[in-house]
């Protein structure tokens, strides 16, 4: 075993415990939602005035007939991917990085720097070797998806935390962003508080294939309950900065953040039979 993969192996169990965090976040937003429902039904079965029955978002039928279902464990194939996602812009779903003949993913290095104590490089196999690997079902949801869109889906994605990644390099206690850089150039900013907050891997496998498959190029940052604006592709370093107050960017999650992008905002349809428009 590698320095760098006996390193990860002691970092594992912090890759654990953020697979559990990353549910939680989502746990903690399905359980605001059922909170909602619960209100609404509750306002539904009081004797209150139409007024009070539109503000709670209540429809009352006679008789209900037909059934509903829905799996958040459903993937999308590889093809569906690659078809509303891959080809998307570099600025809508992350740089576009190179085709699968021009990737070669056992032989892509991986460097994180910056202020750290202990820099490093590794390379995608070591990563995916290693026991930091967390195999996990994600959501990707493009910004820019308008109503009904198709750049919806989840998928079944191998990766390393960019968390478990960032402490192996034991950052320093002033280091507060993280800047992710593709090889191209393109770069995408975050708190490092949000990848303590939120499951961030850097994936390399997706669906049980290599990524190039499917999202194009060697890895991609995934992040959860986040926009794919910021799927950034062919990761090439992750830099650690201290950074002024004023300067730490925004939260992906922040309205600041939102405020830069178009309104139509990330969206799931439910269609009759089950159909994606």
């Amino acid at each position: 075993m590698s320095a760098t993969s006996k390193k990860m192996a002691v970092a594992a169990g912090a890759g654990v415990a953020l697979i559990a965090a990353g549910a939680a976040g989502s746990l903690t937003f399905a359980a605001a939602q059922t909170v909602d429902a619960q209100t609404g039904a509750a306002a539904c079965a009081q004797e209150v005035s139409a007024t009070q029955v539109k503000t709670a978002n209540c429809v009352t039928v006679d008789k209900v007939e037909g059934s509903f279902a829905f799996t958040q464990t459903e993937v999308a194939g590889n093809e569906y991917l690659a078809q509303n996602f891959a080809e998307g812009s570099k600025y809508l779903c992350g740089a576009k990085g190179a085709t699968s003949e021009q990737a070669q993913a056992q032989d892509w290095v991986l460097t994180v720097e910056g202020a750290v104590e202990n820099g490093y490089a590794a390379t995608i196999d070591e990563l995916a070797e290693s026991p930091a690997v967390q195999n996990v079902i994600m959501g990707c949801s493009c910004l820019g998806n308008p109503a009904d869109g198709r750049a919806a889906a989840n998928a079944l994605v191998n990766g390393v935390s960019a968390l478990v990644l960032v402490q192996m390099a034991n950052p320093s206690a002033d280091a507060n962003t993280v800047v992710f850089t593709s090889d191209d150039g393109y770069q995408v900013a975050l708190p490092l508080a949000y990848l303590e907050s939120h499951y961030c891997p850097i994936v390399f496998d997706v669906n049980g294939s290599p990524i190039a498959d499917s999202m194009g190029g060697a890895n991609q940052l995934w992040l959860g309950s986040t926009p794919a604006s910021y799927f950034i592709r062919n990761v090439s370093s992750i830099t650690l900065e201290a950074r002024d107050a004023a300067d730490v960017p925004a939260s992906p999650s922040s309205d600041e953040a939102r405020a830069e992008y178009a309104a139509n905002l990330p969206n799931v349809g439910v269609l009759l039979g089950g159909q994606v428009a």
